[in-house]
């Protein structure tokens, strides 16, 4: 987020930081993002090697209206990992092999289902402002990254100094903060 709290402009991200993009890839490779559908649409397709969990209202549409996206994917049916995830009718898995990472996107209606128990790795939330605001209770961490400088936008981070408190301070750059904190109440 900036200074003034804005994550967001017109469905994009008003900065452009290459160091902190590098530092997201590397400590989400191998784990679970989850974004909702703005945020997904603005990055146009599933982050490789990770697994996407995409939260919208409409799956059944976004799926429709993105087959340059979707047309590329299986849809995954049966076998027991993941199976409670995907019970639902508005809940889909579709995966591609890669040159050497499976990609995953997971569609969902919602961030309840989403059971840390059902993935052995790490899951970190991705956006946007609703997605943030409705997961931030939930999260044992939170890696911010904080850009030094006011700009205008239209999503803005939710309130959470009330329940974080900083441990770390991981990365420092003239442009930007990556800062580590831990919810008071929840434990990793």
């Amino acid at each position: 987020m900036s200074q003034n709290r804005v994550i967001g402009a017109q469905g994009k991200i008003p900065w452009y930081l290459p160091d902190d993009f590098k530092w997201f890839k590397q400590v989400t490779m191998g784990n679970v993002i989850v974004m909702g559908r703005k945020t997904f649409e603005s990055i146009g397709n599933p982050l490789p090697g990770r697994k996407n969990l995409v939260l919208t209202k409409h799956p059944r549409k976004l799926i429709k209206q993105h087959p340059e996206i979707f047309g590329q994917f299986q849809e995954w049916r049966g076998g027991k990992s993941r199976g409670n995830l995907l019970k639902s009718a508005y809940q889909f898995h579709f995966s591609r092999l890669g040159e050497k990472v499976e990609t995953e996107i997971f569609i969902s209606n919602s961030l309840d289902r989403l059971n840390p128990e059902e993935f052995p790795n790490d899951i970190f939330i991705c956006g946007g402002a609703q997605i943030y605001e409705e997961a931030l209770p939930r999260c044992s961490d939170l890696y911010l990254t904080l850009v030094k400088r006011d700009v205008e936008g239209d999503a803005f981070f939710p309130r959470f100094e009330d329940k974080f408190t900083a441990v770390e301070e991981i990365r420092d750059t003239p442009e930007f903060k990556i800062v580590h904190y831990k919810h008071r109440n929840l434990k990793s």
